[in-house]
């Protein structure tokens, strides 16, 4: 093969080595939730099949916000070679909610309001970790939910997320809008208006 059809083959190889990149697309940093964020983070790189530590630095020093940056910038300036590993070690240990302050939201800081309650449990799931059993949880939820679902859930011996279906089933009943109408006795009304 001569030296011409050589590099015509390396240059074709390099093109279809760039047409089957993927690229990758970080969401916004999640300053509640740093772990699920850096998890889909890790996702994206997985899919792009980017891994040399360098590389998921930059992609990550490139979509943070300025607010951000300056939690990581020593590291950004330093000779570190796991610059990746650092950063992502210092944005959860500065964002992540303690354990503490989950229990605590779990506790007090939640409520219903206009979620269903399989939506709500996922929540409290989350807050919860691994912290809290789930005959606890259980008993946390049910207390959460209107007396309406809660009194009939509260009899069943089924497992919490056969008991989130049921009770979004009973909210979703509850929670549609009924047209009450009432009619007056004219007759009564009448009789006093006349005498």
């Amino acid at each position: 093969m001569d030296e011409n059809n050589e590099m015509a083959v390396a240059n074709s190889n390099e093109q279809k080595f760039e047409a089957n990149k993927v690229s990758v697309k970080i969401p916004p940093f999640w300053e509640e939730k740093p772990e699920i964020w850096f998890f889909q983070v890790e996702a994206q790189f997985s899919i792009a099949n980017v891994s040399q530590e360098e590389t998921k630095f930059n992609y990550l020093v490139a979509q943070l916000d300025p607010r951000f940056i300056e939690n990581i910038w020593d590291i950004i300036q330093s000779n570190e070679k796991n610059k990746y590993s650092c950063a992502k070690n210092r944005l959860l240990s500065t964002f992540k909610e303690s354990e503490e302050k989950s229990i605590k939201n779990l506790l007090t800081g939640i409520s219903l309001g206009d979620m269903k309650p399989i939506r709500l449990l996922r929540k409290m799931k989350s807050l919860a970790g691994d912290n809290i059993t789930e005959k606890a949880l259980r008993t946390l939820w049910l207390d959460k939910l209107p007396d309406s679902i809660k009194n009939i859930l509260v009899v069943s011996s089924e497992n919490l997320e056969n008991l989130s279906v049921m009770a979004d089933k009973i909210f979703e009943i509850n929670s549609s809008p009924e047209i009450y109408s009432a009619t007056a006795d004219n007759s009564a009304m009448k009789n006093i208006l006349e005498n």
